[in-house]
């Protein structure tokens, strides 16, 4: 089964039937009400910018020139962390399917770090939401890979530096589930 992704409306589908992405599920556990929404767009486009960079760095694919001085800071948390903890890149951005739950979304990386396989987020916030360890959870299931075992947020920072977040609440996987059904109840009582 090909899932499509439309970026611009950041929307999954499969055979046109449209799918929901794993972060318009857990919507419900944010409240971004207090925070001026021409920062939290800003933010967003800062999160966006950094995660191509990285990926770009990743692939070998990156001229530092056609870096942001605002991004730059976090693309070298980013390269500090890779080599502090020995981590090569997998793969990332990639979109998973989950078909008995019938979600999707697409993960940023998996990492391997002393032979161990990590699903990992990269965070540009300077908190890790709570919610990072369900959506990575539901990327895990959907990725449906057996070796890969762990679960993280790679949280870089203004200041070029980087924080790694081991993330293994079991109840993880269950939250995401309640908004799951949440969600669906939601769309069947429009």
């Amino acid at each position: 089964m090909s899932i499509q992704f439309d970026a611009p409306s950041h929307t999954y589908s499969l055979r046109g039937e449209v799918i929901p992405g794993v972060t318009t599920i857990l919507r419900p556990l944010y409240d971004w009400s207090s925070v001026d929404p021409n920062v939290l767009a800003a933010k967003a486009l800062l999160g966006t910018a950094v995660h191509m960079a990285c990926d770009m760095d990743d692939s070998n694919d990156l001229d530092d020139a056609s870096v942001s001085p605002q991004v730059m800071p976090y693309l070298q948390a980013w390269r500090a962390f890779r080599r502090g903890c020995g981590a090569q890149v997998l793969f990332s951005e990639q979109v998973v399917f989950e078909p008995v739950h019938r979600y999707a979304g697409t993960l940023d990386r998996v990492l391997l770090i002393d032979g161990v396989k990590y699903l990992s987020d990269i965070k540009t916030s300077t908190e890790v939401h709570a919610a990072t360890g369900p959506q990575t959870a539901a990327y895990l299931k959907a990725l449906g890979d057996t070796t890969v075992t762990r679960r993280a947020a790679v949280q870089l920072r203004e200041d070029g530096s980087y924080r790694f977040h081991h993330l293994s609440n079991p109840n993880d996987f269950a939250v995401f589930m309640s908004c799951l059904t949440v969600h669906r109840f939601k769309e069947q009582n429009k």
